[in-house]
């Protein structure tokens, strides 16, 4: 009776499990991380405060600002990559779903790479662009064509990666903007004909308009995905050649455990999360969906 009588009560306790859990494995963790990158930090030895300085240490580290270039054209090829993919192959299956059948297995075969962990697609595309014995160089051989050294020259290396991420991660995008697909009236695309709309006002006028609340979603997933970017990295090509390769999360993980800089890492993974912070809400205002969200 007493819950009956205070609803608000009854929402709370439904929340507070919920609550509990992301307080501990997630706002603990990301300001605990915030308090050691205060520290000269050694739990052995006793940690030693020294406010900004581990800042100051990074942004002064020509490593760092490498990872850190490193990490945005990174993100400017796997983004637009994974979401370009996803998308094409949810319109693809939408309009082949009209007309043909067997698409089910085609949805299927596309979004299987998303199941995979990220040691196996890393190692798969490891092989398959092997200088010696892989498939894609063979093709290039079989057209007679000189294949790249793809995962030992710069030029190649980090966009390799880009697009070996983006044929892992672009099923799940693509199954979002299915389903946000099936619910577009088909009332708006035989109205829009009777008006003499073609395809592609179709796509600009009614697709792409009622697709921004799963393109938002979807851009805020891959953003976070792209700048968070590390076992691909570490196993395809370890950071190389030379620095090539090396983003900002596997420097911290470097600066960590290679090198034993605690507080540096944890400062290195703070300007991280502000990046990624800075970068969705700049997706939000880029997309406009302001209104939606508020």
């Amino acid at each position: 009776r007493f819950l009956y009588r205070h609803r608000e009560i009854e929402g709370l306790l439904y929340v507070l499990p919920y609550a509990g859990l992301w307080g501990m494995f997630l706002a603990w963790p990301v300001g605990y991380g915030v308090y050691i990158s205060l520290f000269d930090w050694d739990p052995l030895k006793g940690s030693r405060f020294v406010g900004f300085g581990n800042y100051r240490a990074l942004f002064s580290d020509p490593h760092f600002w490498n990872a850190f270039a490193n990490t945005f054209k990174f993100a400017g090829m796997a983004i637009p990559l994974i979401i370009g993919f996803g998308l094409l192959f949810a319109l693809m299956l939408w309009g082949w779903g009209r007309t043909r059948r067997g698409t089910g297995f085609v949805q299927a075969a596309l979004f299987f790479p998303y199941l995979l962990n990220v040691s196996i697609v890393a190692i798969t595309w490891k092989w398959l662009l092997d200088p010696d014995f892989g498939l894609v160089t063979h093709a290039f051989k079989s057209l007679h064509i000189n294949a790249p050294v793809f995962l030992t020259e710069p030029a190649w290396a980090l966009p390799a990666i880009a697009f070996a991420t983006a044929w892992w991660l672009s099923g799940y995008r693509m199954v979002v903007f299915q389903a946000a697909l099936r619910e577009i009236p088909v009332d708006l695309f035989e109205a829009a004909a009777i008006d003499g709309a073609r395809p592609r006002h179709h796509f600009l006028h009614i697709i792409l308009p009622l697709l921004k609340p799963a393109l938002l979603f979807s851009l805020v997933l891959t953003i976070i995905s792209a700048f968070r970017t590390f076992g691909q990295v570490l196993m395809m090509t370890e950071g190389g050649p030379g620095r090539a390769t090396d983003v900002l999360a596997l420097y911290l993980y470097r600066t960590a455990f290679d090198y034993f800089r605690i507080g540096q890492a944890a400062a290195s993974g703070v300007v991280l999360l502000v990046l990624t912070l800075i970068l969705t809400l700049i997706g939000v205002r880029l997309l406009g969906l302001r209104s939606e969200l508020e």
